[in-house]
């Protein structure tokens, strides 16, 4: 396991590795306070094409391009930092906007709007890739105690739709 895996998972020569889904982290819109657009459910990316952004991590800016292009339109980075608190400051002080993932959004700052974006929407998907060998309790302990985590986290529902019993099983 690594910090910042963004990818498929390698193949070809090495250990296979095993994908385990933990939870999907959709991106939000953050608006700051006033914002014409603040008080709607939810937001098409193409409502925001002239807006200046400010975002939290270089993937983030990635996830924005990406999504952006498909849209139709070129967005106005402003700033790019390597911290979500520091880009909703950034948003709260009227900097421009930002796109944060909804597991960066705590702890809330009086004030910001999160609106979440209408389908297509970017979203991470956050899990575990463990060698594939046999019987190894420690790495599925891990993994369970991982998946729990997420369970918390995601309102009772992991990614892939299970919630995992006492025993470590998964039941729906």
């Amino acid at each position: 396991m690594g910090d910042g895996f963004d990818g498929p998972l390698p193949a070809g020569p090495g250990p296979a590795l095993e994908w385990t889904p933990l939870l999907e982290d959709p991106l939000h819109v953050v608006l700051p306070p006033g914002h014409r657009l603040a008080d709607r459910a939810a937001l098409d990316l193409t409502e925001l094409a002239a807006e200046p952004w400010v975002l939290g991590c270089l993937k983030t800016e990635a996830y924005l391009r990406r999504y952006a292009e498909r849209a139709g339109f070129d967005p106005e980075i402003r700033g790019t930092t390597t911290d979500y608190f520091f880009a909703r400051s950034l948003v709260a002080a009227g900097a421009g906007i930002s796109l944060i993932s909804s597991i960066a959004l705590a702890p809330e700052i009086p004030g910001l709007r999160t609106v979440p974006i209408k389908s297509p929407a970017p979203s991470r998907h956050i899990g575990v890739a463990a060698i594939s060998r046999g019987d190894r309790p420690h790495v599925t302990t891990f993994i369970h105690a991982l998946r729990d985590l997420a369970v918390q986290h995601n309102g009772h529902r992991s990614a892939t739709g299970l919630r995992p019993n006492a025993d470590g099983a998964d039941v729906s």
